[in-house]
């Protein structure tokens, strides 16, 4: 009996031993030498000098190089210390190459990167970028295979579980990256797919009640393109799948506003912008500072790991941030082709299509070949999804050789003037954004950028797709840059822009029809208008703001009109009559409020769509919000089938029954965090071992679409938020030093690193850190800095 029981005392010590020296290994054989070297000093083939990052509280590091070329390539590098797999996953998403390590999870986007044509379209944009631009590309390269050299077999965990081993970066993957940022940014030929999709059940007056905010009674359809419901069904379905990366899903918007020195505390301007996009782990932008000796480059702010320079920041004479400008850059035509697939008719022409063939490599499973076929309108865009009963090729801008966004970002960090940045914004032709602007003199402006197609017919369409073979439908041409909409210390000496139309309706040129709801630039503008002696708490504060005018508009619908039935319904009416209008996590009016708001609009719906078609409208970022203003402002719309109070009924019990299935039977747990918290997802966070390591969350958040604070989601799975401020910047030109800014998760990409997650509970919160910028400042918030040497 005693050695049994010595056997079991000495199984369990075994036992105990492994479960402690397996983690231990794990982290001190794996996890540890792959973390970055911040401290010390590192020598590395390619510099011409030495180099020192210094790194801050939060990770940031601060370059300060002798040289432009040096001071690229340490970008280069410590991106590559912090965000190599990010990296090494995004530009795989955009060459087409997932399929290779993800096996055929991969395939859909692969297949569609590969018909759009990334890589070559990217390779042809190198050959037009002037040769600091290439310059600078080709540094930061060598930086990024510096650490790769360096690195050796330590490499990231992401790594280590797939069994793979990156490839030597190059120019052409950050340019082909820079594609797959513009995608995301540029997706309006999902719209007219939704948009063919309801013209199949309603008359073209009916669709367009459903688009409010068109210009006018012009827009009709084309009689010559009709889309079958298989084609746009299958496309559809096809986009629904493409979930590796957030870069392919399309944003939800964005914020930036400034005001000018007669509305501050300092006399000088200030600045504020925060990009909406998809949140994930590790977040899509990375803070860096890059300075140079010379002062050539003395910049700050948010970059995208893969790209040299700062997209949104400051430098020591201005600052800018950016949200979409939405321009319709992208449409589908219908093309006719001959019986073998060879040919397409254009006017009374028989035209070649162009075909190459495309191998994808797939794990654990044999290659792909796909024949990638094109007309001069783009590529077939529908040979992705065969079960389509017509062919759509795709127009975009992203595909024109040319668009030197590269080159765009190294003279916009350079800039000292309004006038310098606007020349710098005349190359941003992809993706089309709006940029605030203030600089150290006092002044504020902004500009629209991007290459805006002109049609030879643009009033009579752009909402669905047309006919391929119709010469009118053709783009003759761009919008020139000098017309775009611009302002520059406009009289009411403020500017806010959150993806309304930027330009009033005498505005002669066509942009779009896909702008955002007003509900976000009007609280902005009415907060600034006014304002005096305004500093960064208040910018930080409305920054934070969880107002929703609709859903105050909602809900006093609802109090006013609804005919309760029982006593719970009296109850949840009197809460909505006495609210506020804030989506606080807390607050169960506000789950009210959100799911009564789709309940109407399916409701109304729901007499002449069938239910796929509503879940597709649904997913028009702006168009069914602006369509339920009309029904809130008209009591009297045929929408409501002449029963407006119950309409409203309807969808409040709808909401409470819903709240009770999803939530609980107690409604006192029906808060909006309870239905609408977020998680940060890693790739590999999917898988159920690998969550705990690379996911964090969930988090009860606020907001929704039409919230500053946005707290997104997206229409086929609400209601968890997906979409937020990807970034947040306050810039101040009267102290730089003093400016504040904030990313969603951390600055690195490890999870095993401090900078991993330890940003959430700040952004969270709406609280920021320091951005230092003089050197002063830099060398006094330091808590490490290394030394690259030659």
């Amino acid at each position: 009996m005693r050695t049994f029981k010595k056997i079991l005392l000495y199984l369990f010590i075994f036992i105990l031993v492994i479960a402690i020296a397996a983690p231990t290994y794990a982290y001190f054989g794996v996890v540890r030498p792959a973390l970055p070297q911040a401290d010390g000093e590192l020598a590395l083939d390619g510099l011409a000098a030495p180099v020192t990052v210094y790194r801050d509280a939060s990770g940031i590091p601060h370059i300060v190089a002798e040289n432009a070329h040096d001071l690229f390539f340490a970008q280069g590098f410590v991106a590559a210390q912090d965000r190599l797999w990010a990296m090494e996953a995004q530009r795989r998403a955009a060459h087409g190459t997932l399929s290779e390590i993800v096996g055929e999870r991969g395939l859909k986007n692969d297949t569609m990167m590969r018909i759009l044509g990334m890589t070559e379209s990217a390779e042809a944009d190198w050959t037009t970028l002037d040769a600091d631009t290439q310059s600078a590309l080709t540094a930061y390269a060598d930086g990024v295979n510096a650490f790769l050299a360096q690195a050796g077999d330590n490499l990231p965990l992401e790594f280590k579980i797939l069994g793979i081993t990156p490839q030597p970066w190059t120019p052409i993957d950050s340019l082909v990256f820079g594609k797959l940022v513009a995608w995301g940014l540029s997706n309006n030929y999902l719209d007219e797919l939704v948009v063919s999709q309801l013209t199949q059940s309603l008359a073209w007056g009916e669709v367009l009640a459903l688009l409010p905010d068109y210009p006018g009674p012009d827009v009709i359809p084309d009689a010559n393109a009709s889309i079958l419901p298989e084609t746009a069904d299958a496309m559809m379905a096809f986009y629904r799948d493409l979930n590796f990366t957030p870069l392919t899903k399309p944003d939800q918007g964005s914020n930036a506003w400034v005001v000018g020195g007669s509305h501050t505390a300092s006399g000088k301007p200030l600045l504020a912008g925060d990009p909406h996009q998809g949140l994930s782990m590790p977040t899509l932008w990375y803070e860096v500072g890059l300075h140079t000796k010379d002062n050539q480059y003395n910049v700050v702010g948010a970059s995208l790991p893969g790209l040299p320079g700062v997209e949104i920041g400051h430098n020591a004479s201005i600052a800018w941030a950016v949200t979409n400008a939405r321009p319709d850059v992208q449409d589908l035509f219908i093309e006719t082709l001959n019986a073998d697939g060879t040919q397409y008719q254009f006017k009374d022409e028989w035209k070649e299509v162009t075909f190459r063939e495309e191998i994808i490599q797939v794990k654990d499973a044999a290659p792909v070949t796909i024949k990638v076929r094109a007309t001069h309108h783009g590529p077939l865009v529908t040979d992705a999804t065969p079960e389509s009963k017509q062919t759509l090729a795709l127009r975009w801008t992203g595909l024109d050789q040319g668009r030197p966004l590269a080159q765009a970002i190294i003279e916009l960090n350079q800039a000292s003037n309004w006038d310098e940045f606007r020349a710098a914004l005349s190359l941003w032709q992809l993706p089309g954004m709006n940029f605030v602007y203030a600089d150290t003199a006092g002044n504020i402006g902004f500009q629209m950028s991007g290459a805006v197609p002109v049609r030879a017919q643009n009033d009579v369409y752009g909402l669905q797709p047309v006919s391929g073979s119709d010469a009118k439908r053709e783009w003759v041409g761009f919008v020139p840059f000098e017309e775009l909409p611009s302002a520059l210390n406009p009289s009411g000496d403020f500017f806010a822009s959150a993806n309304n139309r930027p330009a009033g309706v005498d505005y002669p040129n066509f942009l779009s029809h896909y702008f955002q709801p007003p509900y976000r630039v009007a609280l902005i503008s009415e907060t600034i208008r006014d304002s005096q002696n305004v500093t960064s708490a208040d910018f930080a504060k409305l920054q934070a703001s969880w107002q929703s005018d609709i859903n105050l508009q909602v809900a006093r619908a609802i109090a006013n009109e609804a005919k309760p039935a029982n006593k719970q319904e009296e109850t949840m009416i009197a809460l909505l009559a006495d609210w506020d209008g804030m989506m606080t996590p807390d607050s169960g009016e506000a789950s009210l409020s959100e799911l009564s708001l789709r309940h109407i609009l399916r409701l109304v719906l729901d007499p002449k769509l069938a239910s796929a078609s509503i879940d597709s409208y649904l997913t028009l970022a702006g168009y069914p919000y602006m369509f339920l203003q009309n029904l809130l402002d008209d009591a009297n719309n045929p929408w409501w089938g002449g029963d407006r109070a119950g309409v409203l009924t309807a969808a409040l019990q709808a909401a409470m029954n819903e709240l009770t299935t999803n939530v609980d039977s107690d409604s006192a747990q029906w808060t909006w965090g309870n239905l609408h918290a977020h998680t940060f997802s890693h790739p590999l966070g999917s898988v159920g071992a690998l969550r705990p390591i690379f996911n964090r969350g969930p988090f009860p958040t606020g907001g929704n679409w039409n919230t500053v604070d946005s707290g997104a989601y997206y229409a086929d799975k609400p209601y968890a938020m997906t979409l937020g401020p990807a970034y947040r910047i306050i810039a101040d030109p009267a102290n730089w030093d003093a400016s504040l800014s904030i990313i969603p998760s951390g600055q690195s990409g490890q999870p095993f690193s401090l900078h991993y997650d330890d940003q959430i509970q700040q952004w969270l919160a709406v609280e920021y850190h320091i951005l230092p910028f003089s050197l002063e400042a830099i060398e006094s918030a330091a808590v490490s800095t290394l030394v690259l040497k030659p």
